[in-house]
C-alpha cells in the first residue's frame, strides 16, 4: 500500500506520516529529501527559495526506489500527483496556526500568505479532483488531532 501524504508547508504532514509510519511500521519517504538527494530537480528558485522538481524524473526513481516494497508512506507538498498512491491524505490546518508556523520557520511574508492562499482555496482538492484521485481531508490544530488523525487513517486502512 502507497499512502500519500500531502499539504501546505507547516501544516503537520510530516508529524502525522511519522506517527502513521509507528504505528504501521513502515517507511517514511520525504519526496521534497529525495528529490535533492538524487538531484531531480530542474534548477533551483531564488526568489522562491526553492527547488523545481522534474515530476517525471522523480516519481520514475520513486517506482524504481520502491518496487520491491509492500508498503510506504510518501510525504511531501507534492506527494498527491504521484499516480500510484493507493490513499491520499490532505492536511490542512487553521490559517492562524499555519501563519504561526511558519513564521517561526522564517519563512517570508509573501511564502506564508501564498501558502495559505493555496490552502483556502483548496490548490490541492483541486489538482486531485482533475485527475480523478480520491482523497481525505484531515485538519491539524493541535497536538491533540494527530493521534486522531493517525486514528482515522489506520480506520480507512483497514476498511480497504
Amino acid at each position: 500500500m502507497i499512502i500519500c501524504i500531502t499539504g501546505v508547508p507547516g501544516c503537520g504532514k510530516s508529524t502525522i506520516a511519522k506517527e502513521l509510519s509507528k504505528k504501521m511500521n513502515i517507511e517514511v519517504l520525504d519526496i521534497s529529501r529525495f528529490s535533492i538527494e538524487n538531484k531531480l530537480y530542474e534548477n533551483y528558485d531564488d526568489a522562491y527559495n526553492t527547488y523545481i522538481v522534474d515530476e517525471e524524473k522523480l516519481f520514475s526513481k520513486i517506482d524504481e526506489y520502491i518496487k520491491n516494497k509492500d508498503n510506504i508512506i510518501i510525504e511531501g507538498n507534492f506527494s498527491h500527483l504521484y499516480n500510484k498512491c493507493d490513499i491520499c491524505i490532505i492536511i490542512k490546518t487553521d490559517p492562524n496556526i499555519l501563519y504561526k508556523r511558519l513564521k517561526e520557520r522564517n519563512y517570508p511574508y509573501y511564502k506564508i500568505f501564498e501558502n495559505i492562499w493555496a490552502m483556502n482555496l483548496e490548490v490541492l482538492e483541486d489538482e486531485l479532483e482533475s485527475i480523478k484521485r480520491p482523497y481525505y481531508i484531515f485538519f491539524n490544530n493541535n497536538k491533540e488531532d494527530i493521534e486522531i488523525i493517525v486514528k482515522n487513517i489506520l480506520e480507512i486502512i483497514n476498511k480497504g
